[in-house]
């Protein structure tokens, strides 16, 4: 029997390679409007600063099922719900990430009105390195008024809606330029 080189464990009879530990370093947030109505972009704008990213969880209604004769209620599962509110978060500290950010956030916001226009969807995609791309319909809110503070980082705090959760897919960086 071999042993297990340091990149690798065993698991029951089959040798898996070791993952490498996630971080958020190099998470990307990028968008795209489809080309063609209700197909996925193959490829994602980045908008660069974004430093947070609020999760998004699917939470199933509870279905009362109980009945006269039961001692305790019974539920089951009915349509799942993201919440349909979704905020990104931009950093304003570094020289000129501001304005930059306001502008392709300006950009996005124009892009995907037109694309509304023709039945085309905006998509999100939450680029994780080294694990894949979250995929997100998504109508872009507008640029709001900061929450203020002294001695504070300027953070630009944008509430989004989501139109539908598409899930964790094969990934895709998002580019600073999409062709």
């Amino acid at each position: 029997m071999e042993l297990a080189d340091a990149g690798s464990y065993f698991y029951g009879n089959f040798r898996r390679e070791k993952q490498m530990d996630l971080s958020t370093i190099g998470v990307k947030f990028g968008w795209a409007v489809e080309k063609t109505a209700g197909e996925k972009p193959t490829a994602f704008k980045w908008i660069k600063r974004c430093n947070k990213i609020a999760g998004l969880n699917i939470t199933k209604d509870k279905l009362d099922t109980t009945c006269f004769e039961d001692k305790i209620k019974t539920y089951i599962a009915g349509v799942g719900d993201t919440g349909g509110d979704w905020n990104i978060n931009f950093n304003g500290t570094k020289k000129g990430s501001a304005i930059d950010t306001v502008k392709a956030w300006n950009e996005l916001l124009e892009k995907s009105e037109a694309g509304a226009e023709e039945g085309k969807a905006t998509w999100a995609d939450i680029f994780i390195p080294g694990f894949g791309s979250y995929f997100v319909k998504f109508e872009p809110g507008e640029i709001p008024l900061p929450d203020l503070e002294p001695n504070s980082k300027l953070d630009i705090q944008i509430a989004n809606v989501v139109n539908e959760y598409i899930g964790l897919n094969e990934a895709i960086e998002p580019t600073e330029t999409v062709a």
